[in-house]
């Protein structure tokens, strides 16, 4: 999925390339962790960005103990970003995940 490297400027000349570029990335992790009050995994984008994009990350499950973590990216750069898990209520004691899904996207600034 590539990312366009420059934004439209008169003169430009219409390709395919230019037509199918995308502005964004977009993905699901699937997330395992035992026995953790919070969890970080470097990820890295399937394509550079120019600069460094706006992100957003949810867990996109209510199951089991997923209802008491947050998730967040960290360390946004041009190639990748850092998932950062954690729990918001540090009274509950730490919990184990087996493969929950987080969607992630990732979007030019503008």
């Amino acid at each position: 999925m590539p990312v366009p490297a420059t934004l439209w400027q008169p003169g430009m000349r219409i390709t395919d390339d230019r037509l199918n570029a995308k502005d964004y990335q977009a993905g699901i992790i699937l997330v395992s962790f035992t026995s953790q009050t919070s969890f970080t995994q470097a990820r890295t984008f399937p394509e550079p960005f120019p600069v460094a994009p706006i992100m957003n990350c949810e867990i996109a499950s209510g199951s089991g103990p997923t209802g008491r973590f947050e998730a967040r990216p960290i360390n946004v750069t041009t190639t990748g970003w850092t998932l950062f898990i954690l729990l918001t209520d540090i009274a509950e004691g730490a919990d184990t995940w087996a493969s929950q899904p987080i969607h992630w996207v990732a979007r030019m600034p503008t």
